[in-house]
């Protein structure tokens, strides 16, 4: 079968995005005269304080994760699709849906749908329940409901190989229907110019201090500062804990995208040892800025870091080699900008949005456009045999 000529004409499901992340894939879609439409299904105000009264739970993280796993609340942003699917009927060639909180619609008039996430929740249970504090009744409810969506789905796009096995794994997709393209990074450099990595200056991003190993880095960089008693580490994201800081660490708090570029520009070296990461874009926005970066062996992480040359991989939760990893590069200047130059040429090569775009609409075109006459038939992931039924229609049910 000859390939398509064609990128296809793509509408887009996703959720509105502060962050910004999802926003610049639809960008490069738009630039490449290939996006339909972008769809960000709202909830009211009185819909989603029915959802928030049903979920209530004395602990607030309990209460937020019930909310957010909800089979009212997916239900009733996948009627908010449908709605829009209606006014988009007949101007796209196929959906490409962005994480699977939804389901693409009830009816799409035979068009074939995509699903591009980074994240399972097979994932989630397995390294980080923490992450999801649901029952094990409402985690199995909630793969099942996943399973329809990516069952019923032509590809599954996602971010990264890590995803991709849980994908077929966990989930019984098709080898053949399941494709990591990546994802890009969100701020960088246009050339790294003449960076300076005279300061042995370590850079912390992260909101979610526990999960990315923020106990561990506190730990080890006790070490690192009796042997390197210059270095610096900054804390960009949490909010600051009570109490006095160990020497050489400034914790700046909660950072807008503009005060990050700055910081990521300031620092010599990125640090983030999370315990569970299914991608880590401040990973990529780090080597972006020619920073190498310190991260673990667990998730999506080795396949960010080439361990050795844009960064080291370390055991999670374990400060020592933490520390041995921490002191070897801000300890040598001239590693870091080595390093540095390494991570920067990776994602200049092959890790900017433009480059996803481009590997998100060669797997559509592939897997839902016709070459020649053939059609090619949507729903071909083995999930939808197990799970059953249309996906839309599975969250009407739940």
């Amino acid at each position: 079968m000859s390939p398509p000529t064609h990128d296809p004409r793509v509408l887009v499901l996703r959720q509105a995005d502060p962050t910004a992340r999802q926003s610049q894939l639809v960008l490069e879609l738009d630039r490449r005269s290939a996006l339909a439409g972008d769809v960000q299904p709202q909830l009211t105000r009185p819909e989603l304080a029915l959802v928030l009264a049903r979920s209530i739970h004395p602990q607030l993280n309990r209460w937020r994760a019930q909310a957010g796993f909800s089979s009212t609340i997916a239900r009733r942003r996948t009627k908010s699709v449908q709605r829009a699917l209606a006014s988009h009927r007949g101007d796209h060639d196929v959906i490409l849906q962005i994480q699977t909180l939804f389901a693409p619609g009830f009816d799409r008039a035979g068009v074939p749908y995509a699903i591009y996430t980074d994240n399972t929740m097979a994932l989630t249970r397995r390294h980080h329940p923490a992450w999801a504090p649901i029952s094990d009744r409402r985690a199995a409810a909630w793969m099942d409901y996943e399973a329809s969506i990516f069952g019923e789905a032509a590809v599954v796009l996602t971010y990264s190989e890590f995803a991709r096995r849980s994908a077929i794994e966990d989930y019984g997709c098709s080898p053949d229907s399941v494709v990591a393209v990546g994802a890009g990074a969100n701020q960088m450099l246009d050339s790294l110019g003449e960076k300076d990595y005279a300061s042995p200056r370590a850079l912390f991003v992260g909101f979610e201090f526990e999960r990315k190993g923020g106990a561990a880095l506190l730990d080890a960089w006790q070490h690192v500062r009796a042997s390197v008693p210059a270095a610096e580490l900054v804390i960009a994201g949490p909010p600051r804990p009570d109490g006095a800081l160990p020497a050489g660490v400034v914790w700046v708090g909660p950072s807008d995208r503009e005060a990050l570029g700055v910081l990521y520009r300031s620092a010599t070296l990125f640090v983030m040892p999370s315990l569970f990461e299914p991608w880590g874009h401040a990973f990529v926005e780090a080597m972006g800025h020619g920073l190498a970066c310190v991260g673990t062996t667990r998730c999506a992480m080795p396949e960010i870091i080439d361990d050795g040359v844009s960064g080291r991989l370390v055991a999670a939760g374990e400060p020592a080699p933490l520390a041995d990893a921490l002191i070897e590069l801000l300890s040598d200047s001239a590693k870091r900008a080595t390093m540095g130059a390494a991570a920067y040429a990776t994602v200049r090569r092959e890790r900017r949005w433009s480059h996803v775009a481009e590997r998100v609409l060669a797997s559509l075109a592939a897997h839902t456009l016709p070459a020649h006459g053939t059609e090619t038939a949507p729903g071909s992931n083995g999930a939808a045999r197990r799970a059953g039924g249309d996906p839309g229609a599975r969250a009407a049910l739940r």
